[in-house]
């Protein structure tokens, strides 16, 4: 039996592969494939997940996901995996800070978190746990070794993909097969349907932020409630899907900070995506 973990981080595409998977069930069932795709309080007890595969009887190959999965501590995540045979490969998507900061900001906002501080609040917070993420209990790390490194200490083979909006869903489809050692590639999936309402696969324009952190606070002192808010979401996703299809250039959100975020990737990632462009040019 083969245990893959499609790990994360968060904001590199892993709903859309996520509900690729889940609108698929019978393909992958006939490619030898068990997809689980966890929710967040089943990380809490890896365990029992791991026990109810194992009465199910394992599969030829057993792909559990979620965007936190790399956030898991390394002594609980090894204890769960140790149950099933095999040594697990956890695969994960890297994409720069440039993009990384700006969307989470963004889904923190229209999320159940109800952001309500400024961008720049975020860009001191993110970026104090990315230097410092052994020092981070709760939150998402995108210091890209550091996670690599918890995984290994829970007892995974790490690997990396890059984050292409064009071409991500394939690159995962085929480290599967390959991973996997599937005699078959996964080729012919059906696609799922196009988001709608609140979706994570749908993103708030950084143009509506201001109006969206409005919202949120309106929101927690009670003078909109929480229909209403989502309501009043769906309506700037609607404007947003219709500013990005007329924008012809990088939104004035992204770009004010793109410079920062490229150095602050520098200082954290720079071994590392040095050491990706290396893999990939072998």
């Amino acid at each position: 039996m083969k245990l893959i973990l499609h790990a994360g981080p968060m904001k590199t595409g892993s709903t859309a592969f996520q509900d690729l998977l889940a609108c698929n069930h019978d393909a992958l069932h006939q490619s030898g494939i068990r997809f689980r795709w966890l929710r967040l309080p089943e990380l809490d007890d890896l365990q029992a997940v791991m026990r109810n595969e194992e009465q199910k009887g394992w599969p030829e190959l057993l792909l559990l996901s979620h965007e936190c999965l790399c956030r898991v501590s390394p002594e609980r995540l090894r204890s769960a995996l140790a149950m099933a045979p095999g040594k697990p490969t956890a695969i994960l998507v890297a994409r720069p800070l440039r993009e990384i900061y700006p969307s989470l900001y963004l889904q923190n906002l229209k999320g159940h978190v109800m952001r309500t501080s400024s961008y720049e609040e975020f860009l001191e917070e993110q970026s104090a746990r990315d230097r410092h993420p052994e020092n981070a209990l709760r939150g998402q790390v995108f210091r890209y070794q550091y996670l690599e490194e918890q995984l290994n200490q829970a007892g995974c083979d790490v690997h990396w993909l890059r984050y292409s909006s064009d071409h991500l869903l394939p690159d995962l489809l085929k480290a599967i097969s390959g991973f996997g050692s599937l005699e078959n590639p996964l080729n012919g999936l059906i696609d799922p349907p196009k988001p709608k309402g609140l979706s994570p696969r749908r993103s708030l324009d950084g143009a509506v932020g201001s109006l969206a952190r409005e919202i949120n606070r309106l929101c927690k002192e009670g003078v909109v409630v929480a229909k209403e808010r989502q309501e009043l979401l769906m309506l700037l996703l609607d404007v947003s899907d219709r500013v990005r299809q007329s924008r012809q250039h990088l939104d004035s959100f992204r770009a004010k900070y793109a410079n920062d975020l490229d150095d602050l990737d520098h200082e954290l990632n720079g071994s590392f995506w040095r050491r990706i462009a290396i893999e990939e040019s072998t």
